[in-house]
């Protein structure tokens, strides 16, 4: 698959579960998703943030309680749903924008901060979405990545195996009356770089002194390094 075929399978592939997103999350992740959020969030510096595949907002609305927050998702029908979450939590400080994350429409330095949760293993370039969030956050701010990662507990790797290739699917499944969205989930996590690659690539985009943070048994991974003042590496 060509990188411009997956950003428009990936497209459509979201805007086909966009109703369902929210509450197939909190499922199938046991409602561990709303901690592994504020956990990432918790990464940022307080001021304008850049939440990049947005999706339908969870993350921009928690880091909305001490941040200005930018919203972005290239998929219309997802970010969409955002809209009215916000105007019920009657949240003010957020902004949605479609936008790609390999190509962002905002100056150098705009922000303090940048996130992106569950989304990086879903753009085609992976290091170019990441150069482009190092670019737009001012130095001495930082880009906070939280994704799936495969436990490195060999006995709950197993379990985590026969739930994530087993249950998960067949569950999303039945739920979303779609198969290949969560056929799709399993095998990106596992083709996603492990810890050490992933932290070279954050690296090679521009980004420095990058730790990383795994929750639950390794389920999730939290990635946090500093900008170096909106340029670009690609």
């Amino acid at each position: 698959m060509s990188q411009l075929q997956k950003k428009e399978y990936v497209r459509s592939m979201f805007a086909g579960i966009s109703k369902r997103y929210d509450f197939l999350n909190h499922l199938l992740s046991l409602e561990k998703d709303k901690y592994w959020r504020r956990f990432a969030v918790s990464k940022l510096p307080q001021g304008y943030i850049i939440d990049v595949c947005s999706g339908t907002g969870d993350v921009a609305i928690e880091a909305s309680k001490n941040n200005r927050v930018i919203a972005s998702d290239f998929c219309y029908e997802m970010l969409r749903l955002c809209r009215p979450k916000l105007k019920k939590k009657d949240i003010k400080n957020v902004s949605c924008i479609q936008n790609d994350a390999e190509n962002l429409s905002f100056k150098d330095g705009t922000f303090d901060g940048a996130i992106v949760a569950f989304g990086i293993r879903n753009v085609a370039d992976i290091k170019k979405a990441l150069s482009e969030m190092n670019r737009v956050v001012r130095k001495g701010g930082n880009v906070v990545v939280l994704e799936f990662s495969l436990p490195e507990n060999e006995v709950f790797r197993s379990f985590y195996y026969f739930y994530f290739k087993k249950i998960l699917p067949l569950v999303g499944a039945i739920i979303s009356k779609r198969d290949d969205p969560y056929n799709y989930l399993p095998a990106s996590v596992m083709a996603f770089p492990k810890r050490n690659e992933f932290v070279e690539l954050m690296k090679d985009a521009g980004i420095s002194h990058v730790e990383y943070f795994d929750l639950t048994f390794g389920i999730v991974t939290v990635y946090v390094g500093d900008c170096d003042g909106g340029i670009s590496t690609v």
